[in-house]
Parts: structure tokens; sequence; C-alpha cells
């Protein structure tokens, strides 16, 4: 499985910025939600909005405390199921995930480390695009 994603292109402090971000599917419990999730080599784990796991109706559980840029914030553990891909090249798994305790305006789905074990994760920052190949194949 050989992916590759163009990075999408927002604006960050007013200016036109781009990012590598994935579509994907997050699901739990028969509830879905199609959104975008940036692909993080500085993120440790899988982070998903507040807002997002509250719609999902994730179980939150073992609350703890995390460093992030903004400093300290209690965060959740849970699980989420993801899927991603392009017609028979799919990815499809429950993945461990983390859920900070608030609610922010700015916040998105983050893919860090965690999600990189299952892939070579190139990012071609002269093409603006991201190549992830599944591992083991």
């Amino acid at each position: 499985m050989a992916l590759s994603f163009k990075y999408r292109k927002e604006l960050f402090q007013n200016k036109p910025r781009f990012f590598p971000k994935i579509p994907v599917l997050l699901y739990y419990k028969g509830n879905t939600i199609q959104t975008s999730a940036l692909l993080d080599s500085g993120a440790i784990d899988i982070f998903i909005p507040r807002e997002i796991a509250d719609a999902l109706e994730l179980e939150l559980k073992n609350p703890s405390e995390a460093d992030s840029w903004f400093g300290k914030l209690k965060i959740w553990e849970s699980r989420i199921g993801v899927v991603f891909g392009k017609g028979n090249q799919t990815f499809r798994r429950e993945l461990p995930c983390n859920v900070p305790d608030e609610i922010s305006e700015n916040a998105e789905v983050v893919f860090g480390r965690s999600f990189f074990q299952f892939f070579e994760i190139t990012f071609n920052e002269n093409k603006r695009t991201a190549y992830l190949k599944r591992t083991g194949e």
C-alpha cells in the first residue's frame, strides 16, 4: 500500500501556508466523522479534539497531564477507529488516542509518531506532497 497526498493550503496567521493533511474517516460505535488529520512528526501521539470526541461519543478514561505548545493540559485516553486511503488501498484500524479536556476553537486532528509506526512517511516540501507506504510490504 503506497499513497500520496498533496498538502492542503490554509490560512495560518493571516498568511497562506501548506500543511501535510490527509482525509480520514473517524468512527466509534456506529458514529462517524469525515475530517482531515495533520501528519505531525513532532507529536508523539494521536490527538482528537474534544468536539470530535464528544460527537463520536468516545469513551474517555485515565485522565492525566500532558505538555503542549500552550503549556500543560489535562488529557483523556481513548480509542478511535481510523479509515483512509484510495480505492483498494485502504487503511482501517482502531488506534489509541488522547483527547484534551477542554474545547479549543483551533483544535484539529493530529496524527503523531504513534501513527507513523504503520508507515514509511516521506514529506516532500518541494512538491508539497506526503507519501505514505505501509510497512511490512
